[in-house]
């Protein structure tokens, strides 16, 4: 059985995952090193002489294009950088104060640095903001007529462009969350978007403008307790939203895979599925970082789990499917968003201009969902999930284990 523990110390999350044994001490086989203050870079690089913070920028630029391998970086080192000098004294002060994670593995009884990133809000302090190029995103990004009216009068006095864009997307999430009865924290609704930590006074008030209620009244004061049934094991009575990267999590060894359902009525439904040994996570529209982190979890607790996606047939269901594929690195099984199942549905609804933008955008980056794609193209229709919840049931109640996910 595979554990993951986590534990605070000097500024750094260490989220360890470990092999249990009977008869030895468990062995360790992978460790993340999380920051947990919002990124500060000009004080972790003060503390550093002009080699070092050269040495330490670059280890940044690399690692906010994305997840890379350390080994990778220490190939193409170069005269003017010292892999061992950053391992042993600038990582750690990268990850307390300047937005970089690092992932290790254990390797001949001691850690070894594997991959490495850095979080999205380090880009503005990296010069990687370029209004133009921001606006360009959101223009394809946003689709209520609201925010997008917004993005056409371009940020207010006294708003960045960066705070600009966190805004837009904050807005257009609160409606797309809204819309499956479902209301953030403040601090999960930006962390949808970048920091969880990133809320101004300013930024507040212009959500508030944006969507034409107070702030209080778009996010929730108080914490969310995840949807989540099954052969699952921690210590506490429920999982937190803000606690998923500290509660200590096990997967019983019978568990069966994992269904990741959209939402909430058909969440209910399939939840009976928990007593057959399957996993049922609700995972409302977004998706929401803390459900990205707590699938991202259990796909390290146990690889060979395969993780079914069970969103609307329709092109925000494949979107869903997509960005939670993406976000947490998972193959996915698509028995519960097929086009067969698409052809059964009882009811359906016609498609509208927005659905055939978006069926066209996804034309060939729809994944292993290129076939309900075309066949919702094709076909003029798309069904809520509620419409074929039953048969969603029936479907995974006779199921065979599998073990082979599709890419």
């Amino acid at each position: 059985m595979r554990i993951e523990t986590s534990e605070e110390r000097d500024g750094i999350r260490y989220r360890t995952l470990e092999l249990k044994r009977v008869r030895y001490p468990p062995k360790p086989l992978r460790r993340t090193r999380i920051p947990m203050e919002p990124p500060d870079p000009d004080e972790a690089l003060a503390r550093l002489d002009d080699e070092r913070a050269t040495m330490a920028e670059r280890v940044l630029r690399e690692g906010i294009r994305g997840r890379r391998r350390w080994s990778t970086l220490r190939s193409k080192s170069g005269a003017h950088f010292s892999p061992i000098l950053v391992e042993t004294e600038i990582l750690d002060d990268l990850c307390r104060r300047a937005g970089l994670i690092v992932e290790d593995t254990w390797h001949l009884d001691r850690w070894v640095v594997d991959v490495f990133s850095v979080e999205p809000s380090m880009r503005t302090w990296l010069g990687l903001v370029d209004p133009d190029v921001l606006r360009a995103e959101l223009e394809e990004e946003l689709r209520r007529p609201q925010i997008v009216s917004t993005l056409a009068d371009g940020p207010p006095g006294g708003i960045d462009w960066r705070s600009f864009a966190f805004v837009l997307r904050a807005g257009e999430r609160v409606l797309d969350l809204r819309e499956h009865g479902f209301k953030p924290s403040a601090r999960e609704l930006a962390g949808l978007v970048d920091h969880t930590k990133a809320w101004t006074l300013r930024r507040k008030e212009l959500l508030a403008e944006l969507i034409g209620r107070p702030f209080e009244e778009i996010v929730n004061a108080l914490d969310r307790q995840l949807g989540i049934r099954g052969p699952l094991t921690h210590p506490e009575g429920g999982i937190w939203a803000s606690a998923i990267t500290e509660i200590d999590l096990a997967v019983a060894d019978e568990a069966r895979g994992v269904i990741l359902v959209e939402n909430a009525e058909t969440f209910r439904t399939l939840a009976v599925l928990a007593e057959q040994s399957w996993i049922v996570i609700h995972v409302p529209g977004g998706p929401p970082p803390a459900e990205c982190e707590l699938i991202e979890r259990l796909a390290a607790l146990a690889p060979d789990l395969a993780f079914h996606v069970a969103f609307d047939l329709d092109p925000a269901g494949i979107r869903i499917a997509s960005l939670v594929r993406e976000r947490t690195g998972i193959k996915i099984e698509v028995a519960g968003m097929s086009p067969e199942l698409l052809a059964e549905a009882p009811r359906a609804l016609d498609v509208s201009d927005w659905d055939r933008d978006q069926l066209a955008r996804l034309n060939g980056n729809a994944g292993p969902l290129e076939d309900l794609r075309a066949a919702i193209a094709g076909s003029g229709r798309k069904v809520e999930q509620e419409t074929f919840q039953q048969r969603l049931l029936q479907l995974f109640s006779d199921q065979p284990v599998s073990t082979h996910p599709t890419q």
